[in-house]
């Protein structure tokens, strides 16, 4: 059996811009690794229109929904009550979705913004310690979950600092999310998918294959399509 997604990503539409994704769906279900606006209401337009398209639309929050930073959590539960409205969107923040044996396990993970101060930097720290931790304990409970064959990790954020091409890599940057795999005892982890990132990246480390299409302005845009052998 074979599970396919759409990958989105950054999309960080304009309050009050159009967005069409008519004809572009290759999948049945659709995965948006975050920044998808900062505007609650373009938020809710876009995912009414992709929720029209997919049989399943599943999101997780970036650092453009969080124009406050220490309003996380209202926007949190702002952006669970919005997905609710949705029969078939899900807001993956602190919630696992199975789907034909594949557990979909997303995180923010809150990059490190170099424009932030010493005290906003700490808190950003802080969300991103809780996310890994977060993740840790998930990717544990669902190695001897039987209905699990397989798991996929989204994250808005850089993975590991592997996944830097072309850049000096972060080097204030103390953890990472690829610190929770060893967790993951079982091996079921096989995709890991991503945002933030301005390239297109299609890669190996180790077993996992690791994806990210962030939008970042391209025009034309197209979802990519990752596949789960299950």
């Amino acid at each position: 059996m074979i599970f396919g997604f759409d990958l989105i990503s950054d999309l960080n539409i304009e309050a009050g811009a159009p967005f069409d994704w008519t004809n572009k769906p290759t999948s049945l279900f659709c995965i948006i690794a975050g920044n998808l606006s900062n505007d609650v209401s373009t938020i809710r337009r876009a995912l009414h229109h992709l929720s029209g398209l997919y049989q399943g639309v599943f999101y997780i929050d970036g650092a453009t929904e969080h124009l406050d930073i220490y309003s996380r959590d209202d926007i949190h539960l702002e952006l669970q009550n919005l997905c609710a409205t949705f029969r078939n969107v899900i807001f993956l923040h602190n919630n696992v979705v199975v789907v034909d044996g594949v557990a979909l396990v997303g995180i923010n993970g809150w990059n490190k913004n170099t424009d932030t101060d010493l005290v906003d930097d700490f808190q950003l720290k802080c969300y991103r310690f809780e996310d890994i931790d977060y993740l840790e304990k998930t990717l544990e409970k669902l190695q001897l979950h039987n209905d699990v064959k397989k798991i996929v990790v989204i994250t808005n954020c850089v993975p590991s600092h592997h996944l830097y091409f072309g850049e000096a890599e972060d080097t204030n940057e103390e953890l990472y999310p690829v610190s929770a795999l060893y967790k993951d005892t079982e091996h079921k982890v096989e995709k890991w998918v991503y945002g933030t990132y301005d390239k297109i990246v299609d890669t190996k480390l180790g077993s996992i294959n690791y994806f990210n299409n962030g939008k970042f302005g391209r025009n034309p845009y197209y979802a990519k399509r990752v596949e789960v052998k299950v």
